[in-house]
């Protein structure tokens, strides 16, 4: 992954399915995988100034705050979820699976 910002960035694959993105203040939970053709978003190229990220495979672009895609090929939303700023992060795979199936019911679905 690479990003541009002057702010602290963290990305971390924290299910097979699920990212979890701290960037600006803000924690977002998304899919792990690019709608349009799977490309893995942990490899993406994360903007921080803009709360974007960029599939690495075909470069589609969505918000991160809207899960909005913003360019690239049709393909539709991302799904994200703002955490609230006092929310635990999960931890691990089991936490994160069950948080997965709490607030992106289809992260799970195959």
């Amino acid at each position: 992954m690479t990003q541009d910002t002057g702010r602290p960035v963290s990305l971390r694959q924290i299910a097979p399915d699920l990212l979890l993105i701290e960037v600006a203040g803000r924690r977002v939970l998304t899919q792990a995988e690019c709608p349009h053709r799977k490309g893995r978003l942990r490899y993406g190229y994360l903007n921080g100034r803009t709360l974007r990220i960029t599939c690495p495979l075909h470069h589609s672009t969505f918000d991160l705050l809207t899960g909005q895609q913003v360019a690239g090929p049709p393909c539709g939303s991302l799904r994200v979820t703002l955490l609230p700023e006092d929310a635990a992060s999960p931890r691990s795979a089991a936490e994160a699976a069950a948080y997965a199936e709490a607030v992106l019911p289809e992260a799970g679905a195959p």
